[in-house]
């Protein structure tokens, strides 16, 4: 990750600027939104953690401790080594995961106590992509090792997702409930 497209994540994710303009002004709006929203404040401090990690060296271990202390203060373990595209939103940070053999694209969207994750640890290669504007609902499973969601996929609430999903669906496990009058 360089560092324009750290900027280019910020832009996208944490500030409401559409176009492009100053630097300064850019990161004036991104700190400024940053300290008034807990979301925004971990996708800023998730991004630069990324970026650090991705560095290597000396800043890969300054980047694991913050990613630490992110887990600790917000409640979410997205791995540093997750490739995620711009545009990725969070709408209740408690109990997301995600793991860092994760390839998802552009525009994501995740709802709370949400795993997208490895079935099998241990393998020398893991096809775990998620494609662009997928939303997710809460209390969802998506696991396995070979598994590909394609791009406008819906995933409803509290669903297992451990096959393919086409590209343009909406994905749900059918639940029925029963109510019976008590005696």
């Amino acid at each position: 990750m360089t560092l324009d497209q750290l900027f280019e994540y910020w832009r996208v994710e944490v500030s409401n600027k559409k176009k492009v303009g100053s630097r300064t002004g850019l990161i004036s709006n991104i700190l400024r939104r940053a300290r008034r929203d807990n979301k925004l404040r971990f996708l800023f401090s998730f991004r630069l953690a990324q970026y650090l990690h991705r560095r290597g060296g000396f800043w890969a271990a300054r980047a694991r401790r913050m990613q630490q202390k992110l887990n600790l203060k917000y409640g979410v373990d997205i791995d540093l080594g997750a490739d995620i595209g711009p545009g990725l939103r969070i709408a209740h940070l408690p109990g997301v995961v995600i793991s860092g053999h994760a390839k998802i694209g552009r525009n994501f969207f995740i709802r709370q106590n949400t795993t997208v994750g490895i079935k099998t640890l241990g393998l020398d290669h893991y096809n775990l992509r998620i494609g662009d504007n997928v939303s997710v609902g809460a209390n969802s499973c998506i696991i396995g090792d070979e598994l590909v969601v394609g791009d406008n996929a819906t995933i409803g609430a509290m669903s297992l997702v451990n096959k393919d999903v086409p590209a343009n669906c909406t994905f749900y496990n059918e639940r029925k409930s029963q109510v019976r009058p008590s005696r």
